[in-house]
């Protein structure tokens, strides 16, 4: 699998991330061994997880991800090329959505316990704390870093103007900022005002600043819970517009005339996209984690990625 350098961190990176967040909960170990066995053998070398993955499933608490990579870990021996993920900030438990120093610190401590390693690769703040002041966390972050506890902080469901805020304060003090930004994103465009509740959307915005200022772009939920799988499943109230159906008709054309999924296509197109965006994909099973790996090789020619981004509307005239 093709790797990419990670903002500027020089750190290379696989341009398909695996999401963990129901490994060792919703499934089961031998089956989340499996799909990372799989990931891996295919050239991946990025995992995705959170300190919450998966409390809110009735009988988990939290950390059962991280736990179940650091089992698997132990099993398998940490390759030299692996970037490890995990996050901070969103409640769980008796942990409060929080961004205050004390909390990065000692959930930090708590997931490198779980994940069984000296060094998380990569630690996201995983959602924007408006009660604490950004330099009280970035100064948590360059202290975990200068510990050798992380190696680079990342942010999650953040919006520019605040990512911007956070490097500013860590540039002026001599502190590594975020190297990346991990929001909700996939190929249908969601209404203006739609709500996601603690999630946030990338933005066009956001993505011409992160182009700017060469951060990385992630995507989770990048297939929309298999909405584009399912010829005639109605779109999520967020996505239902006119352009959006023009989308999906752009969609279903390039797939009649390939022998590639509608998931595949609306990866590889993520993949052909400027900046380039990291999808987070993952499956309940090997054919489902095999389908959106084997994206990875699909070749979009300027005349499909033309007909994917075409004009929605006709445009205003003057």
């Amino acid at each position: 699998m093709r790797k990419i350098t990670l903002g500027k961190t020089g750190i290379e990176i696989s341009v398909l991330g695996l999401g963990t967040m129901y490994f060792g909960s919703k499934l089961d170990e031998r089956t989340s061994f499996r799909l990372m066995d799989l990931y891996q053998e295919h050239g991946g070398n990025f995992l995705d997880s959170a300190n919450k993955y998966a409390s809110w499933l009735p009988g988990c608490k939290g950390g059962e991800s991280e736990m179940l990579i650091g089992r698997w870990l132990k099993r398998k021996g940490r390759a030299a090329d692996l970037v490890v993920a995990t996050k901070v900030g969103f409640p769980y438990g008796d942990v409060p959505r929080s961004l205050k120093k004390e909390i990065i610190i000692s959930e930090c401590e708590l997931s490198l316990q779980r994940l069984g390693v000296e060094c998380i690769d990569l630690y996201f703040a995983h959602a924007y704390d408006s009660e604490t002041p950004i330099e009280e966390s970035m100064e948590a972050f360059y202290q975990l870093k200068k510990a050798g506890k992380i190696r680079h902080v990342g942010a999650s469901n953040f919006l520019a103007w605040r990512l911007e805020e956070a490097n500013s304060q860590a540039t002026s003090k001599d502190w590594e900022g975020f190297c990346c930004l991990q929001q909700r994103y996939t190929y249908l465009e969601p209404s203006i005002r739609a709500e996601f509740g603690n999630q946030q959307v990338l933005t066009p915005g956001e993505v011409d600043f992160c182009r700017e200022r060469e951060i990385s772009l992630m995507a989770y939920s990048p297939l929309l819970g298999g909405i584009y799988g399912k010829q005639k499943a109605a779109l999520p109230l967020q996505y239902q517009s006119l352009a959006n159906e023009q989308k999906m008709a752009s969609l279903r054309a390039l797939t009649s005339k390939t022998p590639f999924t509608a998931n595949q296509l609306v990866l590889s197109w993520m993949l052909h996209s400027s900046p380039q965006v990291i999808p987070l994909v993952t499956g309940s099973n090997e054919k489902q984690l095999n389908e959106n790996l084997e994206s990875v090789s699909i070749s979009l020619t300027s005349e499909d990625m033309n007909l994917l981004d075409g004009p929605l509307v006709e445009p205003n005239t003057y």
